[in-house]
């Protein structure tokens, strides 16, 4: 990691503000700053993960005394954090100095420091050196550009949970299990001689078959730049004609889900998005829950306690008209782990002849009162829905991945090398396993180029060229 030459940049907005900070990494950066940098006597403000932290002051001149050709140094106050190699964002020996945000100081420190030979940083250069230096993969090098440009909450979550690893986790697991196939391939082929047979296609096929699964789920999923709430999931769920379509109906502003008086329309699960102060929400109406079902309804009773078994939140409807005690009863014999993330919501109380006045105890939490028809109440579901959002209640669904479209085109790669291959297997086509071999290398490498494993100077320059000055 040692002996590229130091850059610097401005990390922080352009403009003026009340501090700004100027990250400088390279070998040899702490000598150089340490020419400017003057520390107070027992100025050492503290550690944090390596870094060493003290206030202090800077000897600048700025571009108005240059330009007079005066050699008056002002001293700045500043604060220096100064991180050793291996501790780094970069990797690399980095220092950050934070100054006052006055834009005359950011450039009069840039300029002093590109007189003792700094270079300034180019878009993207400190996050590249990461990358370069092992610190970071190229998914989460990709995610702090997505991180910055994210235009709402949920693109800059699932921008997030890529630079945690979450996205190259998930590659890498798919690429083992790839590159588990290949070494029983080439074992098959490096010891012939020991009578060691390679897997039969049969036993490629049943390997490949939940790879290319995955796969398919992925190039389902919406790009990171526009993440439209897969993260961001609430069930719609409880008796049949509890009020579940006419509520979904009441926040998309028009009919996505068909209502009547009769019980049990809804048998395909019915989604539409409410859009809050922290985001988008998805709804999903789900197939009402009935006593006796035909063939048709119990498919649709299946398929909704599939969606129910993802661990998203429920609002859990009740029609409001009827007796307490029964709501109360029904609401008792749902099983706790559905009961701890439901919300009792009771609908149609334009229905009601009078108030309902339910006592809260342990097993019955506050209920949210509405009428989907009156809009009565509908504020109230509202906020309770961005409250989940801002306090991070759809975090269960956190294993969603989002992919931009270079990850993309690679996955597909990966899918469509796979496919043929499996073409090929299936009709008794190529089979021999040095070809095999030769097919699983190209997916297998696919993946990789995801994760930076494997990628070209034009890859890197194209994917970092977009980056701001300063990441």
């Amino acid at each position: 990691m040692s002996g590229r030459a130091p850059i610097a940049a401005l990390a922080t907005v352009v403009g003026a503000s009340e501090t700004a900070l100027v990250r400088i990494s390279g070998a040899g950066c702490h000598a150089l700053v340490g020419q400017i940098f003057s520390a107070e006597e027992d100025s050492e403000a503290g550690r944090s993960k390596g870094a060493t932290i003290e206030r202090g002051s800077l000897s600048l001149e700025t571009a108005a005394d240059l330009s007079r050709g005066a050699r008056n140094s002002s001293s700045l106050p500043a604060l220096s954090v100064r991180y050793p190699e291996g501790r780094s964002y970069t990797g690399e020996e980095s220092v950050e100095l934070v100054i006052p945000g006055a834009p005359i100081w950011p450039r009069a420190l840039l300029a002093r420091l590109e007189a003792l030979g700094v270079e300034p940083a180019g878009p993207g250069e400190f996050t590249r050196r990461a990358f370069e230096n092992g610190r970071i993969d190229l998914t989460r090098a990709e995610s702090v550009a997505t991180l910055i440009a994210a235009e709402n909450l949920e693109a800059a979550r699932a921008a997030r949970r890529t630079l945690e690893g979450v996205l190259a986790e998930a590659v890498h697991s798919v690429a083992d299990r790839l590159h588990d196939t290949i070494a029983l391939l080439e074992a098959g082929l490096d010891f012939a001689d020991q009578e060691i047979d390679p897997p039969s296609p049969a036993t490629i096929l049943d390997a490949l078959a939940p790879i290319e699964r995955e796969l398919e789920a992925w190039l389902e999923r919406p790009d990171a730049g526009g993440a439209v709430g897969e993260n961001a999931r609430c069930l719609l769920w409880g008796r049949a004609n509890a009020g579940k379509s006419s509520l979904l109906n009441a926040f998309a502003g028009e009919e996505v889900a068909l209502v009547s008086e009769v019980a049990g329309t809804t048998t395909d699960a019915v989604s539409g998005r409410l859009r809050l102060a922290h985001g988008t929400v998805e709804l999903l109406d789900l197939p009402g829950r009935k006593d006796a079902l035909s063939a048709i309804e119990l498919r649709a009773d299946d398929l909704a306690r599939q969606s129910i078994a993802e661990a998203d939140p429920i609002a859990y409807l009740f029609d409001a008209a009827r007796p307490f005690d029964e709501i109360l009863a029904e609401w008792r014999a749902l099983p706790a782990e559905i009961r701890d993330r439901a919300t009792p919501v009771l609908q149609k109380i334009d229905q009601c002849s009078e108030p309902i006045r339910a006592e809260r105890g342990e097993e019955w939490p506050e209920a949210i009162q509405c009428s989907a028809r009156t809009g009565e109440g509908l504020d109230r579901v509202r906020a309770h829905f961005d409250r989940l959002l801002a306090t991070g209640a759809f975090a269960a669904r956190g294993s969603s991945l989002y992919f931009n479209d270079r990850q993309r085109r690679r996955v597909a790669e990966c899918r469509e090398t796979l496919a043929i291959l499996g073409e090929d297997l299936r009709g008794a086509g190529r089979t021999e396993p040095e070809l095999v071999v030769v097919d699983l290398r190209r997916a297998h490498g696919s993946l990789e180029e995801i994760t930076g494993e494997i990628v070209t100077e034009e890859t890197l320059t194209r994917i970092f060229s977009r980056f701001c000055v300063g990441k």
